[in-house]
């Protein structure tokens, strides 16, 4: 497996390979929903509370939980992809820490 990297200077647009978020799960607590769609979350390695959003086909995935059981330490807001990859249903309104991962 390649190795992952954060860099603190350096964000790139996701390539939606997935490997940052499959094993996330112990650090995304979502700490309190408004309905299926809003959630008030805290990401446990940088103490950061967020609110995060999903809407659209992003909404579609995110209702598919059983998508996700061969990953089950995975981030609560990643999905597969109906071809291949992954996709953060979250991607707009992730916490500050994945909008600066750098895969490398």
């Amino acid at each position: 497996m390649p190795t992952l990297s954060m860099r603190w200077h350096m964000a790139e647009p996701c390539n939606q390979c997935g490997r940052c978020c499959l094993h996330m799960r112990r650090y995304m607590v979502i700490e309190r929903s408004i309905g299926e769609s809003q959630h008030f979350c805290y990401f446990t390695l940088t103490k950061e509370r967020f609110f995060a959003r999903i809407g659209g086909d992003d909404l579609v995935r995110f209702r598919d939980r059983e998508s996700m059981s061969r990953y089950p330490d995975s981030c609560p807001f990643l999905r597969p992809l109906e071809n291949e990859g992954f996709c953060c249903t979250i991607y707009s309104s992730r916490p500050e820490h994945c909008r600066r991962f750098f895969c490398a």
